[in-house]
């Protein structure tokens, strides 16, 4: 390291493309501040390209789903979703039990249907034919009080006991008014039980409130009034040849992220397509990044490079190979190393230097066809750790380079005016060797002046931990035994 505080040299100003070597006549501490500069600027334009990698506004994968008869299923995919093909075919769609009202009134708010109570419960009959059961099991129920009730306030009454029973006023051919019960919820196990408690004394004739029974344990026109006008049932379909059912005709799975909804008996075939290019240019772009800065911090750290001595420098090239060679955390997923996801880890040829990265496309499809997800985090979560590394190296408020620099280019100025100025006891030496040596009288340094000796002391103690420190204290602190006698003293 004592050839980095030698004799002195002008300062030379920083030369976008400068050579990433070194001249003999350059003065050395020039030399490195250039290199730091490069190594400085390639960081900031990785950091920019992982960026762009997991922004929130890049361009995702593209998933499309189509059905070929739209008529009888839609279908949709999201994240996740692998190609396939299927072929449905839907021969029976899921509906809710429904029940209308054999007699009809000419109005819905006068005309009084009768008084009592109407105890309403949800459940599953076991059928022995479309309109009788044997027994009813129930889920749930509600009693609700009625009196003097019309059309309108008895559909009211129900529609507010949210029990799972939904009641609609329907006008007749006759232009009459009918009610009319369902089950809020399709599927073959949503069924509606209705029992009265008629004021008129009989729960069971079709007179007054009595008129609303439904109960399929009953014979029909006693204790089940009300008609029913369709039965609850599952939907029923093919899937490849695979019998399915399902008590809802919509959020049907085909395969992993990819529903249909049913709307109409048929045939369909649908296809799911995924596009990874997306996620194609997302892997490679990381492997040109790094790759890009693989070439350039190279080229500083060969033999005779700007910064082939330099500590800071050789640190991030190790640095970046841990980083694109560790393991990551990702949820559930199997998939941990970048390898995994297609993106493989070339060591360099020379110890110290800093690797490359190799993309391979197929190995990233056969990833992503076995774990979608955990393929797409794994490749984000890196890109997101590799820019937290850069930025500890490259940040301008407390990144390890520019800090460097500070304390370098600090120095510099300290040499400069050491050169400007005429010689006294009390002006600035133009280097550290002529600082703390062959002075006749106490030298005197400034507080910024100090500063940057000790931060240029600091980074370079790290490849020189001896020569710069024995040169301040040996030769310029005056202490017992100094042959020189000469003393450091500060000013404001």
């Amino acid at each position: 390291m004592s050839g980095l505080l030698g004799a002195s040299s002008p300062i030379v100003p920083l030369i976008n493309g400068a050579s990433s070597t070194q001249s003999a006549s350059t003065d050395p501490n020039v030399v490195l501040i250039s290199g730091l500069g490069q190594l400085l600027s390639s960081l900031n334009i990785f950091q920019t390209s992982l960026q762009q990698i997991y922004s929130p506004y890049s361009i995702s994968n593209s998933i499309s789903a189509t059905s070929s008869n739209p008529s009888v299923a839609s279908v949709s995919a999201a994240a996740g979703a692998q190609n396939g093909n299927y072929s449905v075919s839907v021969s029976q769609l899921a509906q809710a039990q429904s029940a209308l009202s054999t007699f009809s009134l000419p109005d819905t708010n006068s005309s009084v249907v009768g008084s009592g109570s109407l105890t309403i419960k949800t459940g599953s009959y076991a059928y022995t034919s479309p309109t009788s059961a044997t027994s009813f099991t129930s889920n749930g129920s509600a009693t609700l009080s009625i009196s003097n009730g019309t059309l309108s306030s008895i559909a009211g009454a129900i529609n507010g006991a949210g029990i799972g029973v939904v009641a609609n006023i329907v006008q007749n051919a006759a232009g009459n008014y009918q009610l009319q019960v369902s089950s809020a919820e399709t599927g073959a196990s949503n069924n509606f039980q209705i029992l009265v408690s008629d004021n008129d004394g009989n729960n069971t004739d079709q007179n007054g409130l009595s008129r609303l029974a439904f109960d399929q344990t009953q014979a029909v026109g006693s204790g089940q009034n009300l008609s029913q006008t369709q039965a609850a049932q599952n939907a029923n379909f093919l899937i490849n040849g695979a019998s399915g059912s399902s008590a809802n005709n919509s959020g049907i799975t085909l395969g992993s992220s990819v529903s249909m909804n049913l709307l109409s008996t048929g045939s369909t075939n649908v296809a799911v397509n995924i596009d990874l290019s997306g996620l194609n240019d997302h892997a490679q772009s990381l492997a040109d990044a790094y790759n890009t800065l693989q070439g350039s911090l190279n080229a500083l750290l060969i033999r005779g490079g700007l910064l082939s001595n330099d500590p800071i420098a050789k640190q991030v090239a190790v640095s970046l190979n841990q980083q694109a060679t560790a393991s990551y955390s990702n949820g559930n997923s199997l998939l941990s190393n970048l390898n995994q996801i297609g993106l493989s880890f070339q060591y360099p040829q020379q110890f110290g230097q800093m690797g490359s990265l190799s993309f391979n496309a197929s190995s990233l499809q056969s990833a992503y066809s076995g774990d979608s997800q955990g393929t797409a985090n794994l490749l984000y979560a890196s890109a997101r750790a590799l820019n937290w590394l850069a930025n500890s190296y490259a940040s301008y408020g407390n990144g390890t380079i520019p800090l460097t620099l500070t304390a370098l280019q600090n120095m510099q100025i300290s040499q400069q005016l050491g050169q400007s100025a005429t010689p006294r006891s009390n002006t600035i030496p133009s280097n550290l060797a002529s600082l703390t040596s062959g002075q006749s009288g106490t030298i005197q340094l400034s507080a910024q002046q100090i500063t940057a000796l000790s931060l240029y002391a600091m980074v370079y103690s790290l490849g020189a931990p001896y020569a710069i420190n024995a040169q301040i204290l040996n030769n310029g602190l005056g202490l017992p035994g100094n042959s020189s006698g000469n003393g450091i003293s500060t000013y404001a």
